[in-house]
């Protein structure tokens, strides 16, 4: 609590500050001394990150490595069962016989790099946090200095206030007494942090440096230590088995005249070529189906139309046509024939022989058949619904915005209420001169 009392009585003083209009002192030589802490910090911080993410990066390496010899050896398992790989492939036959014994040497690889690792943690990782935890102390210094420069600025800007005053009343004398027991105190208080933080900041910076250089040696030596072990493992197991050397360049030259013609082999396969189905050269069974489908359809309409007129013979006519129209999808299904009661309620007669003068009266017909039906008259839109009534409040009391959010009002303030609860003593949502927020209940009155 009494530290939030002094930071109240700062802040005037910082905001004064901030816009030029008080005094702020300084002392280069310990911002000097700042910088250099500060980049220190950030170093310190970075370092530590850096360390962490080399043991989690060298980690991930070792056991992908190992899931790489387990993928490959997963390739050739389902094969081996089934063919003599090394038989078939002679050329691949050093390769299908050491895959198992690549996955044992990555695995090896992992558990022996793993207490390399952990030096890492201990040697690395605990110091650079030993130093971090002696940094956050002299930074606490350093804020505790800051204060007290603020205080020392604070009480002697109005010290001089006061003193170049040229009329000065009792209560004048008597405060310029009390400032001045003040600023001697904060004075006091400012050099004695100041004074010890340039004293002893550049010995600890000596000594962080003398601290940090082992920890370099320390983290190389470590670091080849592991290149050097995964070196010697990978090594081991090529010998004599693998060609190992050579330029980027020479390895590429080697994997394309090994590879040969195998790409060109692969691409050449039918099965991995899209493949057109009979559907889209337009001989699929739709059309052959809906050609069958008008044959029918054609040949007994022949039959009712023409009785004289054999019916094996015309449906055999009108099934190659249909046919040959049903296969490009040209000819259109024949339209539905008349009602069989006629308007008076007889029987009507037979349709008449087909000939080429009733087409006008087959075309009428189809016309009249497929009349559509009058549209439905459209839905009468429904009214809206009433808008809810506004609701005003009135300000009893003034309120000050506490927080982002809060809508400030001034006594007699008619405020739009947006949101309420049934409670007054609750936070209520209203608008105002356009802005909107939330004030509390038992501050208004409906």
């Amino acid at each position: 609590m009494k530290g939030f009392t002094k930071a109240i009585k700062r802040t005037p003083h910082l905001v004064t500050t901030k816009v030029g209009m008080s005094k702020k002192s300084s002392d280069p030589e310990f911002d000097e001394h700042n910088r250099n802490f500060t980049a220190m910090e950030g170093a310190a911080e970075a370092l530590l990150k850096d360390s962490k993410a080399f043991t989690e990066n060298v980690t991930s390496l070792l056991q992908s490595g190992t899931q790489f010899a387990i993928h490959f050896n997963n390739l050739f398992s389902p094969l081996q069962g089934e063919y003599n790989l090394e038989g078939k492939h002679p050329d691949a036959a050093v390769t299908i016989r050491n895959m198992s014994q690549y996955q044992t040497e990555m695995e090896e690889l992992r558990m022996t790099l793993s207490p390399e690792l952990e030096l890492i943690e201990s040697r690395i990782v605990g110091p650079v946090k030993e130093l971090q935890a002696v940094m956050k102390l002299i930074r606490k210094n350093i804020t505790k200095r800051d204060h007290k420069l603020v205080d020392y600025d604070r009480f002697n800007n109005s010290l001089t206030k006061l003193r170049d005053k040229k009329e000065k009343t009792l209560n004048d004398e008597k405060n310029l007494f009390k400032l001045e027991q003040d600023f001697e105190q904060a004075m006091n208080e400012y050099e004695t942090y100041n004074n010890a933080l340039k004293t002893d900041m550049p010995t600890f910076m000596r000594l962080a440096a003398q601290f940090i250089n082992p920890l370099f040696h320390s983290f190389y030596y470590m670091q080849l230590n592991i290149f050097y072990l995964m070196l010697e493992k990978l090594q081991g197991f090529s010998e004599k088995k693998f060609q190992i050397g050579g330029t980027g360049q020479e390895i590429v030259n080697a994997y394309e005249e090994k590879r040969g013609d195998y790409r060109e082999q692969v691409e050449a396969l039918s099965i991995i070529k899209r493949q057109h189905t009979i559907a889209k050269t337009g001989l699929g069974s739709s059309g052959l189906s809906r050609g069958a489908s008008t044959s029918t359809g054609t040949s007994s309409l022949g039959v009712g139309r023409n009785p004289s007129i054999g019916s094996t013979s015309l449906g055999r006519s009108s099934s190659t046509a249909t046919s040959t129209y049903g296969s490009i999808g040209a000819k259109k299904m024949p339209p539905p024939p008349p009602s069989s009661t006629s308007i008076g309620g007889t029987p009507a007669a037979a349709p008449p022989p087909y000939s080429s003068g009733g087409a006008a009266a087959t075309a009428a017909a189809t016309a009249a058949a497929t009349k559509r039906a009058p549209p439905p008259p459209p839905i009468k839109p429904k009214p809206a619904p009433a808008a809810p009534p506004v609701e005003y409040v009135t300000a009893l009391y003034d309120f000050e915005a506490q927080a982002e959010g809060d809508l400030s009002f001034k006594v007699g303030d008619r405020i739009e209420l947006v949101e309420k609860s049934d409670s007054a003593e609750d936070w209520w949502t209203g608008r105002l001169r356009g802005a909107q927020g939330v004030f509390p209940g038992n501050y208004v009155q409906a």
